[in-house]
């Protein structure tokens, strides 16, 4: 009998660590591929679908950090921005819902609907995710943008070969931020007490993720707010 359970057990904890990065982990960013601007989600090389409605807002900046107007294109699964001559920020807003780890992994529905279907809860909250893509240098890029959580470059990426970033929360600093590299699973470094982390970069496509979670507030479907932001460009 002990030794089921313990099998059960290990099993169980074997699950939960398969799907650990299912709500919190997918990182989220912007790559820039031929004349297009696409808006991924996934880990290292390998991309996934979603659905493309959670895509809620975009701001898109100009090389004079002017804001312009540009449409966005919705697919089957995914969605994309295309190329204009003179884009210089885009900062993208992902809504990505509710979810509920229990002992059978992470299921993408609230609380709420999760005990109606008899799921053993773990862990609850609402993820949202925010994308932001360097395409031309401004100095105007290094103030913040004032979404929710947010990667602000202090230098010209592109140019560098290193990069300091700035993590905000609410408009204030971050410390001890997890930052994560390149769409890695693995967490590379922390912020420090002021929000601040020194990025080595490499030539090509850089992504400079980070994430947190916090309390969520009179929400009967979440206990949590799982944040990420992502900030990616392409060095010379």
């Amino acid at each position: 009998m002990l030794k089921n359970f313990i099998f059960l057990m290990l099993i169980v904890i074997l699950s939960l660590s398969l799907c650990l990065d299912s709500a919190f982990g997918h990182d989220f960013w912007i790559e820039k591929k031929e004349n297009k601007f696409l808006i991924l989600s996934g880990h290292d090389d390998a991309t996934e679908g979603y659905e493309p409605d959670r895509v809620k807002n975009w701001t898109v900046l100009n090389s004079k950090g002017e804001k312009i107007n540009i449409n966005i294109t919705k697919t089957k699964d995914s969605a994309h921005f295309s190329d204009s001559k003179d884009i210089g920020l885009i900062n993208v807003f992902f809504d990505n819902k509710y979810w509920v780890k229990t002992t059978e992994g992470w299921k993408n529905i609230g609380k709420t609907e999760a005990q109606k279907k008899g799921y053993q809860i773990l862990e609850s909250g609402r993820s949202y995710k925010f994308a932001k893509f360097i395409n031309k240098w401004n100095e105007k890029f290094t103030e913040p943008l004032d979404t929710k959580i947010e990667v602000i470059p202090l230098n010209n990426p592109i140019k560098s070969e290193n990069l300091k970033i700035k993590v905000l929360l609410d408009k204030k600093p971050l410390r001890e931020a997890s930052i994560f590299l390149n769409a890695s699973h693995e967490e590379s470094l922390k912020t420090d007490k002021d929000g601040l982390a020194n990025i080595p970069l490499k030539k090509g496509r850089n992504i400079i993720s980070v994430t947190t979670k916090i309390p969520s507030q009179n929400d009967p479907d979440g206990d949590l707010i799982y944040l990420r932001a992502s900030l990616s460009f392409i060095k010379e």
